[in-house]
């Protein structure tokens, strides 16, 4: 069995009125969300509280988990916002670099110009990462505003976010 399924075993049975179940997934979960954010911001002496508040979050949002779908990455989803949100709060950047695996790049946009940065982009993508990651709107919400599908902020994002890291690569060369 891997580690997804174990999480799903469990919460399959907690949904069945098994408190045991729920507690040990919990437990669970706060071992896998204390490893994740570990790896993300090192031994900062904010992690525990981090990994309370995402554990808090999954409590409070586990009516939106599709019982079809695997228990595994939308817990980590709920740690990564957390996590956007502890830098946030710390002077950060909101705007986080992701690597295909999902995984945060260490630096983030810590000390760029993100302004200067999203000058270089081609309007439709800067505005869609202004609405998304400055602004905090849903992607449902900037697509409104923007008068576009939600495909199309999507890929704006997407492909916006991928000239910002192209960008800068470019500057610590």
């Amino acid at each position: 069995m891997n580690q997804g399924d174990r999480l799903d075993m469990l919460m399959d049975a907690a949904r069945a009125g098994d408190d045991a179940a729920y507690r040990e997934f919990l437990a669970e979960a706060s071992r896998r969300l204390r490893s994740m954010l570990a790896r993300k911001i090192g031994s900062d002496s904010e992690l525990e509280d981090l990994v309370q508040e995402s554990l808090i979050a999954c409590h409070e949002k586990r009516h939106t988990l599709d019982p079809d779908r695997p228990v595994a990455p939308w817990l980590h989803a709920i740690a990564r916002y957390k996590l956007i949100d502890h830098w946030r709060r710390r002077g950060r950047s909101p705007l986080v670099l992701e690597d295909a695996d999902g995984e945060v790049a260490e630096d983030g946009f810590a000390g760029l110009d993100v302004a200067a940065l999203l000058d270089q982009l081609p309007e439709a993508q800067a505005q869609a990462i202004r609405l998304t990651h400055l602004e905090g709107l849903t992607g449902a919400e900037a697509s409104a505003r923007a008068g576009i599908g939600l495909s199309a902020m999507k890929l704006r994002v997407h492909r916006g976010m991928l000239r910002l890291k192209d960008l800068i690569a470019e500057k610590e060369q």
